[in-house]
């Protein structure tokens, strides 16, 4: 499916509405803004690697006449799991969720979240897949990534969707544009771990805004 994208480039800057931030209250983070400084690194999150393929390369994207962060290297390479770290979240039972669209790729195009992140080789995924037409939760470790459960339900190249992923002790659900499709118990990970954006090779798959709740206040401190 093809669709007609205003792309412009800028570099990521986060603008970050707030409420008050007890355990419980959710976080709205939109990834981009009109102040963003051209060359600026992302201030927000952390770029890192999963996998091979070299350095990763998140950056402000228009799509829609919309401001969003993307990873932009556009690497062929199938082990390759580009990565955006939120390290101001420190928790173990968190809900999340992100909009985003979909906008090429051919050897995916993905959007994941992660979560009970320990380091890039290290915590669970939830991710919607356009090229598969389905959403998968996967749990890695020691940069192993193994399927946890998986649903097929059409994801749509062009089209701005919804992904929610929560994790209370063992389990997890995880909804697709409102639609619970994945409910299971899984102990693999365990403890205090970071949030973030998640994505595949050569993905190019364009985040709007992050919303995060803390379940359980494990360590926090205000984005």
């Amino acid at each position: 499916m093809k669709a007609n994208f205003h792309i412009g480039f800028n570099v990521l800057v986060a603008m970050i509405i707030v409420t008050n931030c007890a355990a419980g209250d959710a976080q709205i983070i939109r990834l981009a803004g009109p102040e963003a400084v051209v060359g600026a690194p992302p201030k927000s999150c952390r770029p890192a690697l999963t996998g091979e393929g070299g350095s990763v390369a998140w950056q402000v994207l228009f799509v829609h006449n919309r401001a969003a962060l993307a990873e932009m290297s556009r690497k062929a390479v199938d082990n390759r799991f580009p990565l955006c770290v939120f390290d101001a979240v420190k928790a173990s039972d968190v809900e999340l969720g992100v909009s985003f669209t979909p906008v090429s790729g051919k050897i995916d195009q993905a959007a994941g979240l992660i979560f009970r992140v320990r380091d890039a080789n290290n915590y669970y995924v939830a991710r919607a897949n356009a090229l598969e037409n389905n959403v998968n939760l996967y749990h890695v470790v020691n940069g192993v990534r193994r399927q946890i459960a998986g649903v097929n339900v059409p994801v749509l190249t062009g089209k701005t969707q919804q992904l929610s992923v929560r994790i209370e002790g063992d389990a997890i659900s995880v909804s697709f544009d409102g639609r619970p499709l994945i409910k299971v118990n899984d102990g693999t990970t365990q403890g205090a771990g970071a949030v973030g954006l998640w994505t595949k090779a050569d993905s190019v798959t364009a985040f709007y805004e992050l919303t995060v709740s803390v379940l359980k206040e494990d360590q926090f401190r205000r984005l």
